[in-house]
């Protein structure tokens, strides 16, 4: 996908009418057909934000980036994540998220076209509800990671997503009970899947809905 294509969808797509739930729900882990975990935020949830962040190539076409999180943080270790970590006191989402991002991976908050927001999601592991942002970047910027927080950076091309046969389903066992996990494979060692699937989900539904629209319409 071109970057004007994505510009485009985005800025004359619906806000007030976002996929959110039913889209964050397809791709949540699930036994049998209901979610693993309840999506409804406690009362002492904490509130966090993430930078979905596209690169943009010299011929515009769109890679997403991914954070590998580093061994060393308190939750969530391990895993495939977008940039981003919890608000501070008087902070607003979307500043949240740029702060985050350079201080997890060194882009400054002006080398990024922030386009667009999603639907918030609750994650149950961290008591954090987390509030979404679309942005892009040029692809050849060079990165600074904060060891403590990242371990690797990870790029896949937007196409990859949009091509609904890479996505997958796995059984895992969770507390003893065998668990579906929708899934892709980006990493030789561990999948995407998750909060950050769910994220990257709606994200996914509002492009191929918009796109397959536009496309019958040329």
């Amino acid at each position: 996908m071109k970057f004007a294509e994505l510009y485009n969808i985005l800025t004359n797509y619906d806000k007030e009418n976002l996929p959110g739930k039913k889209a964050h729900q397809k791709l949540a882990p699930k036994i049998g057909d209901v979610p693993f975990r309840n999506f409804k935020p406690a009362d002492n949830s904490k509130q966090s934000a993430v930078m979905v962040l596209l690169l943009k190539d010299f011929d515009e076409n769109l890679s997403v980036l991914f954070t590998l999180r580093s061994e060393k943080l308190k939750s969530h270790q391990g895993q495939i994540s977008f940039p981003g970590g919890r608000m501070e006191n008087n902070e607003t989402p979307l500043n949240a998220a740029l702060r985050e991002t350079k201080e997890e991976i060194g882009i400054n908050s002006e080398e990024i076209n922030v386009l667009f927001q999603l639907s918030d999601l609750y994650v149950p592991p961290s008591n954090s509800i987390i509030h979404p942002f679309v942005g892009v970047i040029p692809h050849n910027l060079k990165f600074n990671l904060s060891k403590n927080e990242v371990k690797e950076i990870i790029v896949k091309d937007l196409d990859f997503f949009l091509d609904d046969s890479n996505s997958k389903e796995e059984y895992w066992e969770f507390n003893g009970r065998v668990t579906k996990i929708p899934l892709w494979h980006i990493h030789s060692k561990t999948p995407l899947w998750g909060a950050t699937a769910m994220i990257l989900n709606e994200f996914l539904e509002i492009i191929k809905g918009s796109w397959s629209i536009t496309k019958s319409i040329e």
